[in-house]
């Protein structure tokens, strides 16, 4: 369906479908085989792979590795072409730093941005154990190596505006109805007052109108989820190095002081509901890509097509339309953010 849902050549999706299907059946978790077997929309990897992947990254995630981090070994494994002993022993290297307590961001840019083809993972995974106890020993901060990941070091910006699960409606209290007075005799019959000249009413706004808060926040906003067209899909990935579909989204909100939840599901929850021909700019579009309910993510950037922006995991960031048939038939809703 997510092959489909890119307009991927069938042959490659069976392929795709294929690996996940044997991944499964060395039992690797489903929910992680759903989200690394997209990698082989970029490059063909057999399904015994993504099962020691997976397998992999759930053991890292049940021993309190962030999952960013975790993800960001897969991807080193399958943008490098690592064999499955290199990923392994990497990987036991990062799950004694986690036991160890160290912290696991320092953790992922040493051992990653120091890891070269020519590098024996167990000795280098050695090392960086050896250094990192080190540092503790002599509470020094460990150098680190210039690395560009998938997930951030940096503190998020404080954040001005919290979207918000829309409120529950107060009930409405009927209105008792009127005591009719006794009757008497009518008055004198009265010339009626004309009736005042009635006052035009303001034209309801276009679809295309933004309100005063999101007027001020869409340049800003604009620039940041542009900012991130040809940005590789990476599944877990948080930045410019690698992106998912949800961490796009919170991104460019992110980077203009509005905090939204970090899942698609959880995105579904805020704001308010949008009616589809309502769509402006700034909305969220949802999309049930897996047959499970919400699974995918973008945001409009043009009401007019109307065209909005999504990581794609076959193309990474691009621009689309939501006319085109694939996204029409998959559409779930809207949501406005900010108003």
């Amino acid at each position: 369906i997510e092959g489909t849902f890119d307009e991927t050549p069938p042959e490659r999706v069976a392929d795709v479908a294929f690996a996940a299907y044997q991944a499964i059946g060395r039992g690797a978790p489903a929910d992680v085989v759903e989200g690394i077997a997209l990698y082989g929309y970029r490059k063909k990897i057999p399904g015994e792979r993504i099962a020691v992947w997976a397998n992999g990254y759930k053991n890292l995630t049940d021993a309190k590795v962030p999952p960013e981090v975790a993800a960001d070994l897969v991807r080193n494994a399958m943008e490098r072409d690592w064999d499955d002993r290199t990923f392994n022993l990497l990987k036991t290297s990062m799950y004694q730093a986690a036991r160890e307590r160290f912290d696991l961001r320092d953790y992922a840019v040493y051992l990653l941005g120091n890891m070269r083809p020519e590098t024996k993972p167990g000795a280098h995974g050695a090392r960086a154990l050896a250094y990192f106890r080190s540092c503790a020993r002599t509470r020094t901060k460990p150098k680190l190596p210039a690395y560009e990941g998938v997930f951030t070091r940096t503190p998020a910006p404080a954040m001005v505006y919290e979207a918000k699960p829309p409120e529950p409606e107060t009930p409405r209290i009927p209105t008792p109805a009127p005591v009719e007075a006794p009757r008497t005799a009518p008055p004198p019959a009265v010339a009626p007052a004309p009736a005042p000249a009635r006052t035009p009413k303001a034209a309801p706004p276009r679809p295309a109108d933004l309100g005063l808060r999101m007027s001020r926040l869409w340049p800003g906003l604009e620039a940041s989820v542009v900012s991130y067209l040809g940005t590789p899909y990476v599944w877990g990935g948080t930045t410019r190095k690698g992106i998912d579909c949800s961490a796009l989204t919170q991104n460019s909100y992110g980077e203009n002081k509005v905090g939204i939840p970090r899942v698609s599901r959880q995105q579904w929850k805020v704001g308010e509901p949008v009616e589809r021909p309502d769509l402006r700019a700034g909305d969220l579009v949802f999309f049930n890509t897996m047959g499970v309910g919400v699974s995918h993510v973008g945001m409009v950037v043009d009401p007019k097509g109307p065209r909005f922006m999504h990581a794609s995991s076959s193309r990474g960031v691009i621009r689309e339309d939501l006319e085109k048939r694939y996204f029409k038939t998959r559409y779930l809703g809207a949501r406005r953010i900010v108003p």
